[in-house]
């Protein structure tokens, strides 16, 4: 009879265990900030909502809270826990707070306030300095804020505020840096200038060059045809001296004809 007892409450025990690990399993967070600083993990069938504080624009060592702003379906009540997770100082559920949250009237340590579906959990911690957080310089760094959700239904998130100082921009570059790059670009702009006056005398000259062949090409010309009107004048001039010349050779002929005709006249009559 004790016997029966026994495998009777274990039988109880292993049904209870068996039907609390679902209640974990079947609730989820869900994103919906768009922001590229939070990720869900499921560890355990418990579903997990880190925002990292590290890859976020605020310094985690001035970061005093967080808060999560969500919607849910608070028919049945809701709630997780609440950590701190860091390379330097671990998963940290105790020290800054007992680790959980629920609606109102579930009697946790911190409480999400808000009615009609929507609510507002802040988790607040102090700024706890890079002696808690380490140091974005180190090997290994993270610096982690985690909600848990253990019970109720799905969450969805609708944004993150982040209490704290924003990260200081990226140092700019030294005065001799800048000086440097500006003496560069002096002289990448006159090696421009050199070239460019360089190139514009080059075709200066190659036109001035090819001024000069035109000209002498034109003078070649104006000589040929000078040369050639000069012979035709001469040739002219030539045949014209020897028209003249036949002319008076002819004239003479003909005066000593007459001539000879007329001594013959006188011989007849004497």
């Amino acid at each position: 009879m004790k016997i029966s007892k026994i495998f009777a409450g274990m039988s109880a025990l292993a049904i209870a265990g068996m039907t609390a690990i679902p209640a974990f399993a079947d609730k989820t967070f869900i994103d919906n900030t768009g922001l590229d600083y939070v990720e869900i993990k499921e560890v355990d069938g418990i579903s997990q909502y880190y925002v990292d504080l590290g890859k976020s624009p605020y310094d985690p060592a001035t970061v005093t809270a967080v808060t999560f702003k969500f919607s849910v379906d608070d028919s049945d009540g809701f709630g997780g826990g609440l950590m701190l997770n860091s390379n330097k100082s671990g998963w940290d559920q105790d020290t800054t707070v007992k680790g959980d949250w629920g609606n109102e009237g579930a009697d946790k340590t911190i409480t999400a306030e808000g009615s009609d579906g929507e609510y507002s959990l802040t988790f607040e911690f102090g700024a706890l300095g890079e002696e808690y957080w380490g140091a974005p310089t180190d090997e290994q760094y993270w610096a982690q804020v985690v909600c848990q959700l253990w019970w109720g239904k799905d969450v969805t998130m609708n944004a993150i505020e982040i209490a704290g100082e924003e990260k200081a921009a990226a140092p700019t570059e030294s005065k001799a840096e800048e000086e440097s790059k500006a003496e560069e670009s002096k002289a990448e702009d006159s090696s421009k200038a050199e070239e460019s006056s360089k190139a514009e005398e080059s075709s200066k000259a190659a036109e001035s060059s090819k001024a000069a062949e035109s000209s002498k090409a034109s003078t070649t010309t104006t000589t040929t045809t000078t040369t050639t009107t000069s012979k035709a004048s001469d040739a002219t001039a030539t045949a014209d001296n020897s028209n003249q010349a036949t002319g008076a050779t002819a004239g003479i002929a003909l005066a000593g004809l007459a001539l000879a005709g007329a001594v013959a006249v006188v011989s007849k009559r004497k």
